[in-house]
């Protein structure tokens, strides 16, 4: 059986989406390492999350990142879509609330594309045009990028850089943001901040 927490108070800032993942692990009865192990399946889509990054999930203070909630919720047997919706809804109170210290960057206000000259701020960027897109998955976006004929946009390597660990390359960026709805003078843009905020990782 799961092992029981501490409950999560009422006046925390993301209570709701706590609770519902909560409730789904006590009906599972995992732990969160049996959890993290089956976020690791080949039946699960996108990267797998650890015991820890689990457990720090459904603390209540402050808004995982939308693949974590995912893979938390499918392990446990609620579906991608409604882990999605839960998600972008406390994504939106979080909005209008102001972030905590780890609220993701869509959260917070944003920065014109001018202004974007470090990867946080492109990743910031990135998040904010696929929030404004309606938050299609990874697998729509993968789909609309072939269908616009912009190149590959692998649902893994889309992932990695959502999470912030790797840089773009300029191509899956340009793919990324038509998915998005991005075209015209705007790519023109996003070509022109990657290459501010590429020059800053590099340094």
């Amino acid at each position: 059986m799961g092992r029981s927490r501490t409950p999560v108070p009422q006046s925390a800032r993301y209570y709701e989406l706590a609770q519902w993942l909560r409730s789904l692990r006590r009906r599972s009865g995992l732990t969160y390492r049996q959890m993290s192990e089956l976020s690791e399946s080949v039946r699960f889509t996108g990267p797998g999350c650890s015991a820890v990054t689990l457990s720090r999930a459904d603390r209540g203070t402050f808004l995982p990142r939308q693949h974590v909630v995912e893979a938390y919720a499918q392990v446990c047997g609620a579906t991608r879509r409604e882990a999605r919706l839960r998600w972008e809804r406390a994504a939106q109170q979080a909005g209008a609330a102001g972030g905590g210290r780890e609220t993701p960057p869509m959260a917070r206000p944003g920065r014109r594309l001018e202004l974007v000259y470090q990867p946080a701020h492109l990743l910031e960027a990135m998040h904010r045009v696929r929030l404004a897109a309606g938050q299609p998955s990874l697998r729509e976006m993968q789909k609309r990028a072939r269908d616009l004929g912009t190149g590959p946009l692998p649902r893994s390597t889309v992932a990695d850089v959502l999470a912030g660990v790797r840089m773009p390359s300029e191509e899956l960026l340009v793919a990324y943001v038509r998915a998005c709805g991005q075209h015209g003078h705007h790519l023109t843009l996003w070509r022109h901040a990657w290459a501010r905020a590429l020059g800053s990782d590099a340094a």
